[in-house]
C-alpha cells in the first residue's frame, strides 16, 4: 500500500508540474526574453528520480501493457502532438509508423522516454512489400517467382536493419495474410514459400536480438500450419480487432487464433497447440473519420445512458475480465497522436487506468 501511495502521489505531483511547464511549449514569442525556465527535473531532482523509479517498477511488474502506434513526422517536431515525450509516461511501447530517416530530435526523444521505461518500436508492414511487387509485375509481367522472393527478402532485410541503425527497442511485424480456405494448391504453395521467406528472416533476426521486443500484429489463422512453430518467438501477439464492434467479437478473434492451432496440433505438433495463449493484445482505435468518412472507434452496443460505446474503453474493460483459455495481456491503440488534441491524451489515460486501476 505504501509503494502504491508513493507511486500515486509522485505521479500526481510530477504530472501537474510537467503540465505547468509544457503548456507553454506551443506558444510563439515575438522575441527571445532571455529567460531560463528550469524543468521539473532540474527543480526537484530527487522527486523526479523517485517518480522515474516508480514508473520503472510499474512497467517491470505485472500489469496490462499499452502499445500505441504513432504517425511520426520526418521533420523536426513543430508542436507537442508530434513529440514522443508528450505521450503519457505510463505507455509501455510507442511504435513509429515512419521508421527510417528519423529526425535527430525524435532520436533524442527515444532516449529520453527510455529513461522512463517506455520503449520505441517500429512497424514492418509485409503487405506493403506485396503491394509494391504486384505493381512491378503489372509493369513487367515477365518477372518470376524467384525474383519475387529475392525482392521481398531484400525489402525485409532492409527494414530489419533499421533496428540497429536507429537504436530501436524492438519491432512490430504487421502481417495480415490471406485466408487459406479454398486457396488452390499452386497459390497455397506460393503463399507458403513467401510466408516462410519472410518469417525465417524475422526469426533469424530475433535470434541475434534477444534483448529486443518482437510483436506480431496479425491473423494467426492465416498462417500455414507448418509455420506456426515460429509464433513462440514473439513476445506479444496483437490480434486484428480494430474493426471489432463488441466485446464478444474480441473473444471470438482470440478463439479463432487458438483454434487454428488446435486444428493441427495432433498432426504436426505432437498434441501441443503451437499458438501461445499467454500474450494476446487487443487492437483498437479512438473515434475518428475513416477512409470513407465513416466514423470509426465505436462499437455497435450502447452504454447505460443509451449512447454508443466507445471501442477503446470498452476494450479496456474487456481486458480486465478473466478468460480460462488465454491471457488478456494488454491493448494496442492505433494512431494515438490524434488523441493529443483531446485534452492532452485524456482518452489514452482513461484507457490505461481502466486496465490498471490499482497501479
Amino acid at each position: 500500500m505504501k509503494s502504491l501511495l508513493k507511486y500515486s502521489m509522485s505521479v500526481v505531483a510530477v504530472s501537474a508540474s510537467i503540465l505547468a511547464f509544457s503548456s507553454c511549449d506551443d506558444w510563439t514569442d515575438p522575441e527571445s526574453l532571455g529567460l531560463n525556465n528550469p524543468s521539473f527535473e532540474e527543480q526537484n531532482p530527487q522527486l523526479y528520480a523517485d517518480y522515474i523509479q516508480d514508473l520503472k517498477n510499474y512497467k517491470a511488474g505485472e500489469h496490462k501493457v499499452t502499445f500505441v502506434s504513432f504517425d511520426n513526422s520526418l521533420n523536426e517536431p513543430a508542436k507537442q502532438a508530434e513529440r514522443l515525450t508528450a505521450v503519457p509516461d505510463s505507455v509501455d511501447f510507442i511504435c513509429l509508423n515512419l521508421p527510417d530517416n528519423l529526425n535527430p530530435v525524435i532520436q533524442s526523444e527515444m532516449e529520453k522516454i527510455r529513461e522512463k521505461g517506455t520503449r520505441t518500436l517500429y512497424s514492418i508492414d509485409y503487405g506493403s512489400f506485396e503491394t509494391d511487387w504486384k505493381a512491378m509485375v503489372k509493369e513487367n509481367p515477365a518477372l518470376t517467382e524467384e525474383e519475387a522472393l529475392e525482392y521481398l527478402g531484400e525489402r525485409t532485410d532492409a527494414m530489419l536493419s533499421l533496428c540497429d541503425k536507429y537504436g530501436y527497442d524492438g519491432i512490430l511485424i504487421d502481417y495480415t495474410g490471406r485466408s487459406l480456405v479454398s486457396m488452390k494448391p499452386g497459390a497455397l504453395a506460393e503463399y507458403n514459400v513467401r510466408q516462410q521467406n519472410f518469417f525465417n528472416k524475422v526469426v533469424e533476426w530475433q535470434a541475434g536480438h534477444t534483448n529486443k521486443t518482437l510483436a506480431l500484429f496479425g491473423n494467426i489463422q492465416y498462417f500455414v500450419p507448418e509455420n506456426m512453430s515460429m509464433l513462440n518467438k514473439f513476445n506479444y501477439i496483437i490480434l486484428k480487432t480494430a474493426s471489432s464492434t463488441n466485446a464478444d467479437d474480441l473473444s471470438l478473434k482470440a478463439y479463432l487464433a487458438i483454434q487454428a492451432g488446435e486444428d493441427i496440433k495432433n498432426e504436426l505438433y505432437e498434441g501441443v497447440n503451437p499458438v501461445p495463449t499467454d500474450r494476446f493484445i487487443a487492437c483498437v482505435q479512438f473515434p475518428q473519420a475513416g477512409d470513407d468518412d465513416k466514423v470509426i472507434g465505436y462499437w455497435n452496443t450502447v452504454d447505460e445512458k443509451g449512447e454508443k460505446t466507445l471501442a477503446a474503453p470498452g476494450t479496456a474493460q474487456w481486458m480486465g475480465q478473466f478468460s480460462p483459455d488465454y491471457t488478456r495481456k494488454g491493448i494496442f491503440i492505433m494512431s494515438v497522436q490524434n488523441d493529443y488534441y483531446n485534452d492532452t491524451y485524456k482518452q489514452l489515460r482513461v484507457v490505461i487506468y481502466i486496465m490498471n486501476p490499482n497501479k
